[in-house]
């Protein structure tokens, strides 16, 4: 049964930076969290821990702790704002969005609504200890799991069978342990590596996208065209397009074509409006006006 814990709501549940590091789910009861109803589990035969809790709106910050932080939310379907250090990150939060967080990182929660969570922790080098091939460095093995949600049925299905057997006390208990462990720590690096090959196959797909750019700068390029070639939705290719390039795809256009504007008319053996046609310009004066804009000031004759 879930023991619902009293005290007042408080705006932050953080450790003084003086304390020393300690293990997630001391921290978890011991702070603001611990108005939230939860039940813990452990055992003799196991280094993992696991808890449910039942969250209401908040606003905390969770230490960096000794240990790995996997959640999944059991149920919920609430705005969600996180933060692991790099800036904000939005989206409403549902069932099975998984986040993972590695030892010694801090994150900031704003909670908007109701969620019911599972957390499994365990500490830093278990994995390692499991197998020290395959988590040779645990945090390189699990990068991209690590800031953004994540959804796998597959690893769902080991947490949830890894929480059950920590409730059992019988003589069978250490083996079905085992077994729940490996499963789910193959599940996390079969999930890591699927994500891994995911963003792989983006990033070759926006060199395909550079380079047809690059051939056809004097036709009119839209957006749906390049995000097509991509294999994306418009949203999510302008994304994967300013995180990799570092510009957006129209600012990236215009530089491109106001750079082979400038080579063209060193070599003097093109009069201006056919340089404006072959980089894609609609009239000489939009060319001179991105040569203003993208090559500090410069004129065209």
């Amino acid at each position: 049964m879930l023991k619902a814990k009293g005290g007042p709501m408080t705006t932050h549940a953080i450790a003084s930076p003086s304390r020393p590091r300690r293990s997630f789910a001391d921290f978890y009861r011991s702070s603001g969290y611990s108005q939230f109803p939860q039940e813990h589990r452990t055992h003799l035969w196991s280094q993992f821990h696991g808890f449910v809790v039942d969250q209401q709106p908040h606003d905390f910050t969770d230490i960096a702790s000794t240990d790995w932080v996997l959640g999944l939310p059991l149920k919920a379907a609430c705005p969600t704002r996180f933060d692991y250090g790099d800036g904000w990150k939005q989206r409403p939060r549902s069932r099975g969005d998984f986040l993972l967080v590695p030892p010694g990182t801090e994150v900031r929660y704003e909670i908007a609504g109701p969620t019911r969570l599972l957390v499994l922790t365990w500490s830093g080098g278990l994995l390692t200890d499991l197998d020290d091939e395959l988590f040779a460095h645990e945090e390189a093995a699990l990068r991209p799991l690590i800031g953004h949600y994540f959804k796998n049925n597959v690893l769902e299905a080991a947490c949830r069978s890894l929480w059950i057997e920590l409730a059992r006390t019988d003589d069978a208990s250490r083996l079905f342990l085992d077994s729940a462990v490996t499963h789910l720590a193959g599940s996390l690096l079969r999930c890591a590596a699927r994500h891994r090959e995911r963003s792989t196959y983006r990033r070759i797909e926006v060199r395909r996208v550079l380079s047809f750019i690059e051939n056809n700068l004097d036709k009119d390029l839209s957006l749906t065209e390049l995000s097509a070639i991509a294999g994306l939705s418009l949203f999510h290719f302008a994304r994967q397009f300013q995180a990799q390039v570092g510009v957006s795809p129209y600012r990236f256009i215009q530089q491109r074509r106001t750079q082979r504007c400038l080579r063209l008319m060193e070599t003097k053996d093109l009069p201006i409006e056919e340089i404006a046609r072959r980089c894609g310009f609609a009239s000489i004066r939009s060319m001179r006006g991105q040569i203003r804009r993208h090559a500090g000031g410069r004129t065209v004759p």
